[in-house]
């Protein structure tokens, strides 16, 4: 290290070393007294002069990595502030050879060498690097990256291509305005302005304006700016830059600020745990499990409060930030401006703004989604994770980490209390507390609703013995009646299906023929409103077709039901309703998703009509009435989580209803009213459903029994993508990983249930172990053995969430 450097260089710092003939952007992780037998080279300089990440950051970071199987490089991306990182840039440009046609003799022995040649003779000069791979992809040329840059040295090698490499300018930074104040002055200001009133009338206003500011600074952009250039001059007034805070659009419907609120046996129980552990600065890991409307909102705002009064800062997980309005307007109104947002609707330049002021100890609060649990606190006192169930807590790019295992990680390495709350505990959550035999995760319960408010009643109607009513059949006689009840009485109603669009699928009348993604294994849905068939997983969208595709008949029926058609019923058949629908499609814009609620609470609508987005996380006191339209949807998916996933949405959903004064009822339509989650949830037995599916997990040997990593390989080849699973498998057998037998057994090669996504086809292996050790070390042995698989994408996911 030159000796210029060595007082700035440490463990975080982000700098520019040399790596053969380029220089590359690096991260200083450690420091070394051994000397290695290569020659060493010097790093080149600095590339910010604060480090990126922490000692304690860097530590969190490697665990990530080891565990979730991803690069050292990745992970740290999660630790480090947004907008700092810089990218090396190759751009390539074809020499005067490798412009002329007659060179091909060189690379003649090369055909890798020869097509790229080929490639870059074809297109526009210059070319990024990161666009040529595109491009040869894009070809089927089967070249991986790294196959790409191979090649490129050898033309490089032969005078045909020159590389040039430069640092892509950093993607965001602070914001400044330039601002004016009062300078100090011995003339009072009324003397300076009777002075100035006849002469420079402008002059007078620009300094009633700044001392209206009561020397806070006002931008000069607002005044008058010749006029406060020339005060400046006389040196009345004093211009600087001043660092502008770009603060996020919030989703909270807003709250009074409230004190807290006396708690019940139960909650007060929690608190104290709590308390005890803040007070031995020691870490404490508690599952919350208390029905809907418990009070779980109110122990997490009251425990952010104990670590707080210490001197230490908290973090709140929420499945998605948008979808929790209303707990994020408790959490403003409680703690003002030291609470932070951290979620993905944040612009590039809030999110840097917003860090910072965590990072700098402006704001000792943040909630936000999973990146959340990254966030740069000081002090660590609680991590709070509601809805811990909630899938959205997977990360589905690399690193494919789960945000709830990092915080119990992250909450234990800096001697945190960890918080888990849920009405519908994950099973494996739920097993480890209820057990003891996890990490010291200790469950707690809250049994009863806040002031003994009762559970809404669960009617469950058998939609194999009545009859659907309104076009394409919607409503059972009994929730029809049921909503027109409630509307005539002035109260609210939500409307549940989990599947957004209009029809789901258009199918041939004739022949049976239905409209398929031709990029993905799935059909097409119908959206009235643009008037189009779209893929709800690459988005491709093409017009409805007037005639059928394959046998040229014209009877096209739409077939299915979605959100945007049950809306368009409800008003058609409900002449006193005023809808409001929630689904992704409705909610693009930002800030779309707390303008419906607002609507919703401020009673401009009385039907509230959406996916899952509706079913957790809302309070409103007029609904009296909760429909689920369908209760079928994704139970029979081929995911051993399906009928948890039934159960928890169901639950949720019906606890939107009663939680005023108004008691509420929830109406089931379902063919599968004997399946044990629906039956569980029509009586919130949460117990019951546990029981019968811990049962049939330990039958399978799924989690909590064992660990699971879920191998995806994809290619635009599919027989390519078959060929690397089948040798996966060969690999695995000679490691003595058997199929469906043994301590450590693999399931697969199948085709992927989504076998077909965004023009890739999948298939994959599924690897069981009884514990973490013995699932890392099986997958790192067996990526070693794959090494290189070309355009064959493997993707590894340790604790899949997601199997299709």
């Amino acid at each position: 290290m030159p000796p210029d450097l060595a007082a700035d260089v440490c463990v975080g710092s982000y700098v520019l070393v040399p790596f053969g003939s380029q220089r590359l952007p690096g991260y200083v992780i450690g420091f070394t007294d051994r000397r290695p037998p290569a020659q060493l080279k010097s790093i080149i300089r600095l590339i910010v002069d604060q480090p990126l990440f922490s000692r304690q950051q860097l530590k969190l970071a490697e665990w990530v990595a080891q565990r979730y199987n991803s690069s050292l490089a990745d992970a740290l991306r999660c630790v480090m502030p947004p907008g700092r990182r810089r990218r090396s840039i190759t751009t390539i440009r074809l020499t005067e050879a490798g412009q002329q046609e007659n060179n091909r003799a060189q690379v003649a022995r090369a055909p890798r060498q020869a097509q790229l040649l080929s490639i870059l003779q074809r297109l526009s000069e210059p070319v990024l690097l990161d666009n040529l791979v595109e491009q040869v992809q894009a070809e089927g040329k089967g070249f991986s990256r790294s196959a790409v840059l191979s090649a490129l040295r050898g033309l490089q090698e032969k005078d045909l291509v020159s590389l040039e490499r430069r640092l892509s300018r950093p993607p965001v930074g602070p914001v400044t305005q330039q601002v004016a104040v009062l300078a100090d002055t011995d003339q009072p200001w009324s003397a300076v302005m009777e002075e100035l009133a006849g002469s420079a009338p402008r002059q007078v206003e620009v300094i009633e304006a700044l001392l209206e500011a009561r020397g806070e600074p006002v931008a000069v952009a607002e005044l008058p700016r010749s006029s406060v250039v020339r005060l400046a001059d006389k040196g009345l007034v004093t211009i600087f830059q001043q660092r502008q805070q770009r603060l996020p659009q919030e989703p909270g419907l807003g709250g009074e600020a409230t004190e807290a609120l006396s708690p019940t046996p139960a909650q007060a129980r929690v608190l104290q745990r709590v308390a005890d552990a803040l007070s031995r600065h020691q870490y404490e890991a508690i599952l919350l499990h208390g029905i809907t409307g418990s009070g779980k909102t109110e122990v997490y705002l009251q425990g952010i409060e104990g670590a707080l009064q210490r001197g230490r800062s908290a973090i709140v997980l929420v499945p998605e930030i948008s979808l929790t309005p209303q707990m994020v307007g408790r959490f403003r109104a409680r703690f003002g401006g030291r609470l932070a947002l951290f979620h993905s609707s944040l612009s590039a330049g809030e999110r840097y703004d917003e860090w910072g002021r965590v990072d700098r100890g402006e704001a000792d609060i943040v909630i936000g989604a999973r990146s959340a649990v990254f966030a740069p606190c000081q002090d660590l006192g609680i991590v709070v994770v509601d809805e811990e169930h909630e899938r959205t807590y997977k990360q589905e790019s690399s690193p494919r980490y789960n945000a709830v295992a990092v915080a119990f990680q992250r909450a234990r390495q800096e001697g945190a209390v960890l918080m888990l709350g849920s009405a519908t505990p994950s099973i494996e959550t739920y097993y480890q507390a209820s057990s003891n035999n996890f990490d010291g995760l200790s469950l707690m319960e809250l049994p009863e609703r806040i002031d003994n408010r009762p559970l809404p009643r669960v009617e469950i109607i058998d939609l194999r013995q009545e009859a659907l009513l309104g076009s394409g059949g919607t409503f059972s006689q009994r929730i029809s009646e049921a909503i027109e009840h409630r509307l005539g009485r002035g109260e609210q109603v939500i409307l549940f299906l989990n599947r957004r669009g209009f029809s789901t699928f258009v199918m041939c009348r004739e022949c049976g023929w239905a409209l398929r993604c031709p990029d993905c294994s799935v059909s097409l849905t119908y959206h009235h409103r643009s008037r189009t068939m779209r893929c709800h997983h690459c988005d491709y969208s093409r017009p409805v077709p007037d005639q059928c595709d394959n046998c040229k008949g014209y009877n096209i029926g739409f077939q299915g039901l979605g959100t945007e058609r049950v809306a368009d019923q409800v008003q058609r058949q409900f002449k006193q309703a005023v809808v409001a629908r929630m689904d992704r499609d409705t909610v693009t814009a930002k800030g779309a998703y707390g303008r419906i609620l607002r609507r919703f609470a401020a009673g401009e609508a009385n039907v509230l009509v959406g996916t899952q987005m509706i079913a957790k996380g809302l309070d409103f006191p007029e609904v009296t009435l909760v429909g689920v339209l369908n209760a079928d949807v994704g139970l029979h998916r081929p995911d051993f989580r399906a009928a948890e996933r039934t159960f928890q949405l169901l639950t949720q959903v019906a606890g939107r209803a009663g939680r005023a004064d108004k008691p509420g009822e929830v109406l089931v339509q379902t063919y599968n009213p004997d399946h044990y989650a629906i039956a569980a949830a029509r009586h919130h037995d949460y117990h019951r459903f546990y029981q019968q599916e811990l049962a049939a997990r330990r039958e399978n040997l799924y989690p909590p029994f064992v660990e699971l990593a879920n191998i995806v390989f994809s290619d635009q080849q599919e027989d390519k993508a078959l060929t690397v699973a089948r040798q996966a498998a060969v690999y695995l057998q000679d490691m003595g990983v058997l199929f469906k037998q043994g301590e450590v057994q693999f399931l697969g090669p199948a085709e992927a249930p989504l076998h077909k996504l965004r023009g890739r086809y999948r298939y994959q292996i599924l690897i069981k172990a009884p514990d973490m050790p013995r699932l890392q070390e099986t997958i790192q042995e067996l990526t070693g053995r794959l090494g290189d698989t070309g355009a064959t994408t493997v993707v590894v996911d340790i604790e899949p969430i997601d199997m299709m």
